[in-house]
């Protein structure tokens, strides 16, 4: 099954049971109508927001490169345009035994009603998905070690640079006045000799 269809009958069945709750509240409570309303879309706003943010969570945690990245947007617009016809078409059968769930019309059901959920499903679905990237890659940094440098600030020294060192500057002179000591040690006039050598050579 489809990404998009999942999510999509997954937040049609919230938005259902909301009308249902919502419906029979009314029914029983008239006169707090508007503010069992305004939880009611609370409680889907915030369904739309919390399933997009763990998706681009776990998409930002694993892709670095944004183009390895799905297409949220797109899954999620297809997410909120499928609820609202699934929904409009669930409600409409539940009129006949919950009166208060919808408007008993299937044509405004899946016309004006999914259209109307399409926006407000949509705008937190983004808002979700940006703030859901944001702490992905903010865990993706965090669990990444950085690579160790020296006090000067270099990286370790790689595999082109494993390699005899140069006795050039102090560590010639070491080698010269019978300095074995340090000789074999590789140090920073080292390190500068040979990046003199390499330019040098590309001369």
């Amino acid at each position: 099954m489809n990404l998009w269809l999942i999510r999509g009958l997954m937040l049609a069945a919230v938005v259902v049971f909301v009308r249902a709750v919502l419906g029979y509240g009314i029914y029983a409570w008239p006169e707090s109508g508007s503010t069992q309303r305004s939880i009611a879309l609370i409680v889907v706003l915030i369904a739309a927001l919390v399933w997009p943010f763990f998706d681009g969570y776990a998409d930002a945690k694993e892709f670095e490169d944004e183009e390895d990245r799905g297409d949220l947007t797109l899954l999620w617009l297809k997410s909120a345009a499928a609820t609202g016809v699934i929904s409009g078409v669930a409600s409409w059968l539940l009129y006949f035994v919950i009166p208060g769930i919808g408007s008993g019309n299937l044509l405004i059901e899946v016309t004006i009603g999914a259209g109307f959920l399409l926006l407000i499903l949509s705008i937190p679905a983004q808002i979700g998905i940006l703030l859901g990237r944001f702490f992905g890659d903010r865990a993706r940094r965090r669990s990444t070690e950085p690579e160790p440098e020296d006090e000067y600030g270099r990286h370790p020294i790689h595999a082109h640079h494993q390699k005899e060192p140069i006795l050039a500057g102090s560590h010639r002179a070491d080698a010269e006045h019978g300095d074995t000591q340090h000789a074999g040690e590789y140090r920073d006039a080292d390190f500068a000799a040979e990046r003199a050598t390499d330019r040098d050579d590309e001369r």
